[in-house]
């Protein structure tokens, strides 16, 4: 099968970016290095294009929408930005998102590449009524630019400075959102798909007086799994319940109703038999399917592990047997037959400043 290409393929191909096969997508997987990139937006600012991700638009009733996710759009004021998951009628992630408020009756939805479609029909079906639905993802090129001289960068182009974490601003026929998948300050550009080469080069342009690099999905999935944010099929997936992902907060439990509330009070009310936790390894590298003991027991088992480029520590993320989901109990993983020492921490294992 054909892969699917961004409006700027082939400007990566020209900056000899290495690509490879993802959720259909012909993409960069790196450009100089993928610590390089993941050292460039930690320490100064790197962009991304994540023009293969897929947008939802809606107009009408927001009660309409807002039964599908997990947060309260209708407490959302125009030029908010909110995190948030769309739940089966069990309780399972079918994907997580970002829905920005464009106006009071307007909702943009912006979803996993991999989940496009899967969404698209999640959405139809759940929907009883709206003005306009439309899948508009291939009208879109999206550009994330991330890390601290970022705004440094975007204000050359879009006013933003002022704008606060998860806040986002219409700029004619683009969007603008402070927002991201790094951990890091950072901005997320969406605009006409035809004009994607243009805004590349205009930001590569401004950008060599600061550093600016192309960073590709390498760093992209180092940087989020650092901060220790989910990847939809590692962390997520439609049999795991925000709660036991511990992702509660994109939860308003004040909400009267949304799909998979009922399933989610349940098992707030009964106790959670797994939740996901960050492990600290002693040595080696936990790969996703890695078994996790203490003692002679199976508790659990990896979704992500990597050295982390930034903090120079072999961490990974693994759902646990409750008993043994608690910052500082020690457990082993089993890595390529040995079994390796290892501590219960946080999943976000870096946080911005500290």
């Amino acid at each position: 099968m054909e892969l699917k290409k961004t409006p700027l393929n082939e400007v990566h191909k020209q900056l000899n970016a290495k690509m490879v096969e993802f959720a259909g997508f012909e993409m960069p997987l790196q450009y100089t290095g993928i610590v390089d990139e993941h050292m460039a937006v930690r320490t100064n600012v790197g962009m991304f294009d994540v023009s293969h991700m897929g947008e939802l638009y809606f107009k009408g009733d927001i009660a309409e929408v807002n039964r599908l996710v997990t947060v309260d759009v209708a407490k959302m004021r125009p030029g908010q930005v909110a995190y948030t998951m769309y739940l089966n009628e069990h309780g399972g992630v079918v994907d997580d998102l970002l829905v920005y408020r464009i106006s009071e009756d307007e909702v943009f939805m912006v979803v996993n590449a991999s989940n496009t479609e899967k969404d698209d029909h999640h959405v139809r079906t759940h929907l009883r009524s709206a003005e306009r639905y439309e899948n508009v993802s291939d009208r879109y090129f999206e550009l994330a630019i991330q890390g601290p001289h970022a705004v440094d960068l975007v204000e050359q182009f879009f006013h933003v400075q002022d704008l606060k974490f998860f806040e986002m601003r219409v700029f004619g026929d683009f969007i603008v959102s402070r927002t991201g998948y790094t951990g890091e300050d950072g901005f997320e550009v969406y605009g006409p798909a035809e004009q994607a080469v243009e805004w590349w080069n205009r930001f590569m342009e401004a950008g060599k007086a600061i550093g600016l690099k192309p960073a590709g999905l390498g760093a992209r999935d180092t940087l989020r799994f650092e901060a220790g944010l989910p990847l939809y099929g590692h962390e997520l997936n439609d049999e795991v319940t925000p709660l036991e992902a511990n992702y509660a907060f994109v939860v308003d439990w004040e909400k009267p109703d949304f799909i998979g509330k009922d399933v989610l009070v349940r098992q707030k009310e009964q106790g959670l038999t797994k939740k996901l936790m960050g492990l600290e390894l002693s040595k080696g590298i936990a790969r996703q399917g890695y078994k996790v003991f203490a003692g002679d027991e199976e508790i659990g088992a990896v979704t992500t592990g990597n050295m982390a480029p930034f903090l120079k520590k072999s961490i990974a993320m693994a759902f646990l047997r409750i008993d043994h989901a608690k910052i500082g109990t020690p457990v082993e993983v089993e890595v390529r037959g040995e079994r390796v020492p290892a501590v219960v921490v946080s999943k976000t294992f870096y946080k911005r400043g500290r």
